[in-house]
């Protein structure tokens, strides 16, 4: 595999010496520009998918941070952007969040193996996305070389290709899946089962099968999904054992491990090589839509979810917070929002290091995972700072829940490596209001939360304290 591309843009010399070193030692192929044009220089002379990452400057001697980054998305769409900002270019650096970029670093708390991380997820990402519009393009050829050799089936393959790609679930996937293998066959009985993310089975079957005789079929299709180590089991031209004597049988696997699937068909009559292959093709279409359909899923949580703690991140909770707000004012729902910030965590930090803070954090967001509702939102939003929307719950309720939180957090122990240790918590909490939008929400936790930590922290306060 040929060594990735990165190039580092920024006016420090030094920045741009330690970071091709360490990015060097890692395998990368690394260039680096001191100024926007520079940086428009090194893009020239790449071809356009050989630049993987763009670790950027936000402050530039000639052009913006922003507009060199709108160039990147719309010359080198595939290029990763990471950007490293100051404490005072926290706005800049969401505005480009929002423009595209993968990720921020702050260049005053910035560590390599923050920066090694951040850097391996964004290719991960990268590597996904292209693996993924591959797999879209070999879809496409091989459908439009079959539809080359063979005229007749051209309608029965659009039909395959546009039915599978619109899912965007396993579900979905399977039952589409079964409705256009029995619409397209004479058939007794036919079903699709999977064994991972399940077990999900959809079936259908003729009328003349009654309610007995279609639970045993279905209990013998799922009894064969672990023994499908064989391509194909049931010889097309011959009648195969089944759940019934004198039943023809075709089966073909859907997918790879971990996602194992089985697409079973079933008649009396014997089926023509014809049939057979059209059947093997709605099976191979329907694994590689499978496929596809978990990677969509893999990439859109990578995309939605904090790397470290498996929350969901600062951009997430801005795109739950507006549809929030917007059922809240559509049915005169009570929304709530807590505002978590952990007590004294950078003494945890300086003391025990940034790895055993790292556990901290995991700890405590298991734990406030699993002491709220599921319909409850939790997000990281950022250090060591925690949101939670509250849907349908009014202050009251959610005062209550914080002060649970909270006690339950301080008699939690979180094991180090050397010992365990107690944290608390202080919680500021605001309700939405007539007129609030949800900026003011997240001000008015947020103050509420000031307001708590100059109150001798481990407490709770809201808009009345």
């Amino acid at each position: 595999m040929p060594q990735e591309k990165i190039l580092v843009v920024d006016d420090d010399p030094d920045i741009c010496h330690t970071l091709k070193r360490f990015l060097a030692s890692l395998g990368y192929q690394v260039a680096t520009a001191a100024c926007g044009r520079e940086a428009l220089t090194v893009m020239g002379n790449s071809s356009e998918d050989s630049l993987a990452l763009v670790i950027l400057d936000l402050v530039l001697p000639d052009l913006s941070g922003l507009d060199l980054l709108a160039h990147f998305r719309q010359a080198t769409p595939d290029t990763e952007v990471i950007l490293f900002t100051g404490e005072g270019g926290m706005d800049s650096a969401i505005q480009a969040l929002r423009l595209g970029a993968y990720d921020y670093l702050v260049k005053t708390d910035f560590r390599l193996p923050e920066l090694q991380s951040t850097v391996e997820r964004a290719l991960e990402r990268r590597r996904l996305a292209l693996a993924n519009r591959k797999l879209l393009t070999d879809l496409k050829r091989a459908q439009e070389e079959l539809a080359a050799t063979r005229a007749r089936e051209l309608t029965q393959i659009r039909r395959i290709g546009e039915a599978l790609a619109r899912p965007h679930s396993v579900p979905a996937l399977l039952l589409g899946l079964v409705d256009l293998i029995w619409e397209s066959l004479p058939l007794l009985f036919v079903a699709a089962r999977i064994r991972e993310p399940g077990p999900l089975q959809f079936c259908r079957h003729a009328p003349s099968l009654g309610a007995r005789e279609v639970e045993r079929f279905e209990n013998w299709v799922a009894g064969q999904l672990p023994e499908t180590s064989a391509k194909r089991v049931a010889s097309p031209s011959r009648r195969s054992k089944g759940p019934f004597p004198g039943l023809s049988v075709l089966r073909e696997n859907l997918g790879e491990e971990p996602a194992v699937g089985l697409a079973v068909a079933a008649r009396r009559e014997a089926f023509s090589p014809e049939e057979s292959e059209l059947f093997r093709i709605f099976a191979l279409q329907g694994s590689a839509a499978l496929k596809n359909v978990l990677l969509f899923e893999e990439v859109k949580g990578l995309a939605i979810r904090d790397g470290l703690t498996g929350l969901y991140n600062y951009r997430h909770f801005r795109e739950m917070l507006a549809h929030q707000v917007e059922l809240s004012r559509r049915y005169d729902w009570p929304l709530s929002l807590l505002f978590l910030d952990l007590d004294n965590f950078k003494v945890i930090n300086d003391t025990f290091g940034h790895p055993e803070g790292d556990v901290v954090l995991r700890t405590v967001a298991h734990f406030l995972k699993t002491h709220l509702r599921q319909a409850d939102i939790l997000c990281r939003y950022g250090g060591e700072e925690f949101v939670a929307l509250l849907p349908q719950t009014p202050l009251v309720r959610a005062r209550f829940l914080a002060e649970r939180l909270r006690l339950g957090l301080a008699q939690t122990p979180i094991s180090l490596s050397v010992r365990e240790i107690y944290l608390t918590v202080s919680i500021g909490l605001a309700e939405l209001t007539k007129g609030m939008t949800g900026d003011d929400l997240v001000k008015a936790a947020d103050a509420a939360l000031l307001r708590a930590k100059q109150s001798g922290k481990n407490c709770v306060f809201g808009p009345e304290g």
